[in-house]
């Protein structure tokens, strides 16, 4: 399987709500967020206009105004009377929308530094929600957790199953800290995660990351110890965060020599 195909095949075991319209206009949308964030519409750069975006979408203009809309709502263009619609700096996209990380190509060299970036905030949240979930975790989402870490079989080939248990155990460990911006990053966070399926980076010293760190996190939320729990986050997530680091360092150097 390609990593190519791998985007395609990959679907998330529980349904994350997208800002996405339906029908003519999602289509519109992500052709255009494509465009935008792979660089066809650079950052400062005026789009063409909205005839020529129809003409381009086969679509109607209406659709394109649409689109439009949404993709300003999502930080990626402003439109103005005097210059229509440009593409805005960088710092001024929604870098946490997912849809906006999902639209960029799996060889772009920002996606490797939003990988380590999103992986340093994981750091940050995740541990602290452990504890909290060892603490307030219902007995189905302790039961869930405790599932979905013993369902995690790096060796095996099944790509899809052992995503879809990587995706529900961060999932409820987030659900079940009952704090309602903590339930918000998942959309972030499974995004991330799908993307570090499909760049393959599952690797660490030559050894597949084993699920026995997600199995440590279960036990301690199964056994209300939050420091516990805590402390196991820390270790798995700073075992990936070095993983993404080396991912987007060797990334960085590659794009550096392609340029040179």
């Amino acid at each position: 399987m390609t990593k190519n195909n791998r985007r395609s095949a990959l679907a998330f075991p529980i349904d994350l709500s997208s800002s996405l319209p339906t029908g003519a206009a999602k289509e519109a949308v992500t052709v255009l967020g494509r465009r935008i964030t792979n660089d066809v519409y650079r950052p400062g750069e005026i789009m063409p206009t909205e005839p020529e975006l129809a003409v381009s979408l086969n679509v109607s203009r209406a659709t394109i105004r649409d689109a439009i809309k949404v993709l300003s709502g999502k930080g990626l263009v402003r439109t103005a009377r005097r210059y229509g619609t440009r593409v805005r700096p960088l710092d001024e996209w929604n870098l946490l929308d997912s849809d906006v990380v999902s639209w960029h190509e799996p060889n772009h060299p920002r996606i490797g530094r939003m990988f380590a970036e999103t992986t340093e905030l994981r750091c940050i949240i995740e541990p602290a929600a452990a504890a909290l979930a060892a603490e307030r975790a219902t007995e189905a989402q302790v039961a869930q957790i405790l599932a979905s870490a013993h369902a995690m079989h790096p060796g095996d080939d099944d790509l899809q199953a052992m995503f879809a248990a990587d995706c529900l155990f961060h999932a409820t460990v987030l659900d079940a800290t009952g704090n309602m911006m903590m339930r918000q990053m998942q959309n972030i966070i499974l995004t991330m995660l799908r993307i570090s399926y499909e760049f393959g980076v599952l690797v660490v010293d030559g050894e597949p990351v084993s699920r026995e760190g997600h199995i440590h996190v279960a036990e301690a939320i199964r056994d209300r110890n939050a420091a516990a729990a805590e402390q196991a986050m820390q270790t798995m997530l700073q075992l990936n965060r070095r993983t993404a680091v080396e991912y987007w360092t060797r990334a960085a150097a590659e794009a550096a020599n392609k340029r040179s």
